[in-house]
């Protein structure tokens, strides 16, 4: 007579207790070393000793039942299992940090905590106005201001370390997943030091600035610095940019002493900077203002705010 198959010998459930086996930390481990392809420099990035890093290694391997690295005493390699594998860690440990993220985030709403990224030029015009009123109208509700420029804010939503973010000329950038709402539109000006002859016109054109040196916000930190760039293109001037800056302060600093010209949002003129003038632009290079945020359901105060930020 045939005996039943044993409980060990059922197909799959070897591998099923192995894989219970696998823990988070194992898996982190060998992203850093997938990451580092060297075990010294993956172990100083978790900040623990090699003999640990590689047990786990050893582990893990074991339990798959693949190798996942190559080693030789000159380097380490990922296999195709391991390269694999690497793609699947990295999906898994996004995914598993985004999800956490958002429990936290739905916990700073239910504490009437709101954390808001935004760029310097934000700061002025309409936008701390109504910010105000919402406090004042919501006076157990506090925020976290956070400075991050364009790109950061993005990667700041998509991680769910920020709840909003405030920023310029958005909509042809926006990725998918993440929706936007105008708070302000707005015009480029130009500020310029006050003894320069064009103070003596209300409005000036591009073709008048074509000489001058620019002082622009820095191209890799601001995607509305790029975009007024290749306005100036699409107009027929090409700016000679000689200063690159990451706040609208630091170019008004450099304008009111000579430096330059710059091309700035229309609210900045509320900073007066002295020996500065701002000048309008006859050209119009948009410098409009959204908030933006990270499209699942809207706790209700993240969605007051956003409201109070449009009316």
């Amino acid at each position: 007579m045939i005996s039943p198959p044993s409980f060990f010998s059922v197909p799959g459930m070897l591998d099923s207790q192995a894989n219970s086996r696998i823990r988070f930390r194992m898996l982190r481990y060998f992203q850093a070393l997938a990451d580092e392809l060297h075990f010294g420099r993956a172990a100083a990035k978790l900040n623990i000793s090699q003999p640990p890093l590689s047990m786990q290694i050893k582990e893990l391997e074991e339990l798959l039942g693949v190798e996942l690295f190559e080693r030789t005493s000159r380097k380490v390699v990922l296999t195709h299992a391991g390269k694999v594998l690497k793609a699947e860690v990295d999906r898994l440990l996004s995914a598993t940090e985004q999800s956490l993220n958002y429990v936290r985030q739905i916990g700073r709403s239910e504490k009437q905590h709101i954390n808001i990224g935004i760029i310097g030029s934000a700061m002025w015009g309409p936008l701390l106005t109504r910010m105000k009123a919402f406090r004042e109208a919501n006076p157990d509700v506090n925020w976290t201001l956070h400075e991050l420029g364009q790109q950061e804010q993005t990667e700041a939503l998509r991680a769910r370390t920020i709840d909003i973010a405030i920023n310029r000329n958005v909509i042809p950038h926006v990725e998918a997943k993440i929706r936007c709402q105008l708070i302000a539109r707005e015009a480029v000006c130009v500020a310029v030091h006050e003894s320069d002859p064009l103070c003596r016109h209300a409005t000036v054109t591009l073709k008048d600035l074509a000489d001058r040196a620019f002082i622009s916000l820095s191209f890799t930190h601001s995607d509305f610095a790029r975009q007024v760039y290749d306005n100036c293109l699409s107009l027929g001037v090409s700016p000679l940019v000689t200063h690159q800056v990451f706040e609208p302060q630091t170019a008004l600093a450099l304008v009111s002493t000579g430096n330059g010209v710059s091309l700035l949002p229309e609210s900045c003129a509320l900073i007066h900077w002295p020996g500065v003038v701002f000048l309008k632009l006859a050209e119009t290079i948009p410098a409009d203002l959204y908030a933006l945020w990270y499209d699942e359901p809207l706790p209700d105060l993240f969605s007051r705010f956003l409201h109070a930020l449009r009316d």
